[in-house]
């Protein structure tokens, strides 16, 4: 039998990692903000849900600068 080598093209992007890790930790903030909320503490719901939107929103630009680039 014939063995055949399927090369698939490899993601070189170095950046994936950052952006997935960004992502979950942006989740991860929002939850723990929900959790100090219905806990009642609010600076600590605050700081967490900012952190969290500024996580996500890193994740977001990075992802949409990687589509603004494959354009190109």
């Amino acid at each position: 039998m014939v063995s055949v080598k399927i090369n698939k093209k490899k993601n070189n992007d170095i950046m994936t990692p950052f952006r997935v890790i960004t992502f979950f930790a942006g989740l991860l903030f929002l939850i723990l903000g929900v959790r100090f909320l219905a806990v009642g503490d609010a600076p600590g719901a605050l700081l967490n849900g900012i952190a969290g939107m500024l996580f996500l929103l890193a994740s977001y630009f990075s992802f949409r600068n990687k589509k603004i680039n494959e354009k190109r």
